[in-house]
């Protein structure tokens, strides 16, 4: 029986047709991600001069989607891990789709952000298995670029929103916006289910799926392997019972906790400027069309950061590109602090602060999916993305509170050198202590189950 390892087969090829279309179909899921968390900041004005709220009533608006994204993560990794990261995309994009339509019904802030978690739900099992799955067919030398390139979505769909929502807006209301956040994952469902492959690590894992991986891997490279050829994985495998408590074994412990916390710290600041950035810069005296510029320059910057943090990732190592990043961000966040108000000064520091803010929300992902084996890398990458979210929530909430307490931008962006200096700190600790090669014991997977 001719055996071969999966990952030596994919590493010594270049990026082929079908792993571009499954980066790009995958780019579209996370985009969508993008799109559904801007455009609700995007319409709070809008719902505060219709349902005559307050900015501080706006909060759970903003935090209740940020709720249902984090439970659907932790939901969906350990899911996807038995079921197939295919699948779990798929039955999640149409549930997403379908509640985020409905929320254009809703009319009080109730029943909007009971819709909202609903949605978020959907859309957070649908976005860490898009990212898996784009790592389990990346060559080795190219993994964390092809990564990094499918979180562009995040930065691109907040930019898309932006417009979109505006768009809407003026030509008829913001329920018009809600319905097209609702077609476009159902038209993404379509054609996940017409074009999206299973990972081929799942099936590695499937014995009696041998023949169908056969195929997959006469498609992904330009060799052709009989229908008796053997797949194998040089990494450990976890048992199904422990795929969640594996991640605290001992010899993960580390770098789970970690990750976790860097993570957390990272997409408070991203999630707290994405949510209030709008209306901080309305407070100033922007108008909103120079407020929503200010946001797509935040989302424009992420966007080309995320083109470079893979291909350095790749090069110069994960923990060292995502902590300069992080400290340049900080740096940005006293500059933007200190600025004089003009909107070209902060315009472009806004754009440059978003190069590094976003692209270390993009950093944890590629450690996370680097750092774990298959048996447990959706569970792994999916955990750590759920457990971020929390910081997001934390973010769009401490927005909430510096805003009601009459905080202004400048305090607002200072406030934020906190959480960047505990994601260093978590950085270096991670990149000092943790092990990426460990193997956890037999006694050690039968204490965590």
């Amino acid at each position: 029986m001719p055996t071969f390892d999966l990952q030596s087969v994919i590493d010594r090829h270049k990026v082929g047709r079908l792993q571009r279309r499954i980066l790009l179909l995958c780019l579209a899921v996370v985009t969508l991600d993008g799109i559904d968390v801007a455009m609700v900041s995007y319409i709070g004005p809008s719902l505060i001069s219709d349902w005559h709220i307050t900015k501080a009533q706006l909060g759970p608006v903003v935090t209740s989607g940020l709720l249902g994204l984090a439970l659907g993560s932790l939901f969906a990794g350990p899911l996807a891990d038995r079921l197939g990261r295919r699948k779990v995309i798929l039955a999640s994009l149409i549930f997403f789709g379908l509640m985020s339509a409905a929320t254009a019904l809703t009319s009080d802030i109730l029943w909007f952000s009971i819709l909202r978690v609903l949605t978020g739900f959907g859309l957070g099992a649908a976005l860490p298995n898009a990212t898996t799955l784009v790592s389990e067919y990346a060559p080795s030398q190219r993994r964390s670029q092809m990564m990094a390139l499918t979180y562009c979505g995040m930065t691109l769909g907040g930019a898309v929103a932006g417009y979109l929502t505006n768009l809407f807006v003026q030509v008829a209301s913001w329920h018009w916006a809600m319905v097209a956040g609702g077609i476009l994952p159902l038209v993404c469902a379509v054609l996940v289910a017409v074009a999206l492959p299973e990972s081929p690590k799942f099936l590695a894992r499937q014995e009696e799926r041998r023949s169908e991986l056969v195929t997959l891997m006469n498609r992904v490279v330009p060799e052709q392997f009989t229908s008796d050829t053997l797949f194998t994985l040089d990494e450990p495998a976890v048992a199904a019972k422990v795929r969640v408590a594996g991640l605290v074994t001992s010899r993960y412990r580390i770098g789970t906790l970690t990750i976790w916390v860097g993570f957390v710290c990272a997409f408070f600041i991203v999630y707290l400027m994405n949510s209030w950035m709008p209306i901080l810069m309305t407070d100033v005296g922007f108008s909103l069309t120079a407020a929503a510029t200010m946001g797509l320059l935040l989302q424009a910057g992420g966007t080309l950061g995320n083109l470079g943090i893979g291909w350095l990732m790749d090069r110069f190592g994960l923990h060292r590109t995502v902590g300069i990043a992080m400290a340049c961000a900080a740096a940005l966040l006293v500059l933007i602090a200190l600025a004089p108000k003009q909107g070209l000064v902060l315009g472009t520091l806004v754009f440059v602060l978003g190069m590094f803010t976003n692209t270390v929300g993009t950093g944890f992902p590629i450690l996370s999916a680097a750092f774990y084996p298959t048996s447990i890398r959706a569970t792994g990458t999916s955990w750590a993305t759920g457990i971020a979210r929390f910081g997001a929530i934390g973010g769009a909430a401490a927005g909430t509170v510096l805003v009601a307490l009459g905080f202004n931008y400048r305090q607002v962006f200072l406030a934020l050198l906190i959480p960047a200096a505990v994601c260093i700190i978590a950085l270096t600790v991670k990149a000092r202590y943790a092990a990426k090669e460990a193997v956890p014991t037999a006694q050690e997977l039968t204490r965590a189950s």
